[in-house]
């Protein structure tokens, strides 16, 4: 297998974990806060991983290294706000009264992941299959984070 076909193979094997978790968290709602944190602790590896990518583009194309930097904390940055405005939803709505914290998480994550895509489509310079590659997984993984927030909400 060429280099291109095995980092195809492994970028779609590594969304499997976001697709399997929005499967079973709707078929065994009783485990939903266990597949709700592993899904949040995986997401957050992954867009480590891909901040790491973003800072090494960065840095071997002579580009500051701020913003990868930046983007490195923008789940966290995302998140201290995000959690205001859950326990706004919970007082005015009475929702979201079982997953503490958890629509602020894959809040913050998915935001995230839309920062981080854009600062990529617009500041390194990529070959157009791998353009289109990113743009299938990222919008594969807002998909379930938002399946994800979807169930919390029922």
């Amino acid at each position: 297998m060429i280099l291109q076909e095995q980092a195809k193979l492994l970028s779609y094997l590594g969304l499997l974990p976001f697709i399997f978790s929005c499967i079973f968290i709707w078929i065994i709602p009783s485990l939903a806060i266990y597949i709700l944190v592993g899904f949040i602790a995986y997401s957050l590896l992954i867009y480590i991983f891909l901040t790491g990518s973003w800072w090494g583009f960065a840095y071997s194309s002579g580009n500051s290294l701020y913003i990868p930097i930046l983007l490195f904390f923008a789940p966290f940055l995302i998140f201290l706000p995000s959690v205001y405005m859950e326990q706004l939803i919970k007082d005015n709505f009475n929702l979201l009264q079982n997953y503490n914290l958890i629509f602020s998480s894959l809040f913050a994550l998915v935001c995230s992941y839309e920062i981080g895509h854009l600062f990529e489509l617009r500041t390194i310079k990529l070959n157009s299959e791998y353009i289109n590659l990113r743009f299938q997984l990222t919008f594969s993984v807002r998909i379930c984070h938002l399946l994800m927030i979807a169930f919390i909400f029922m």
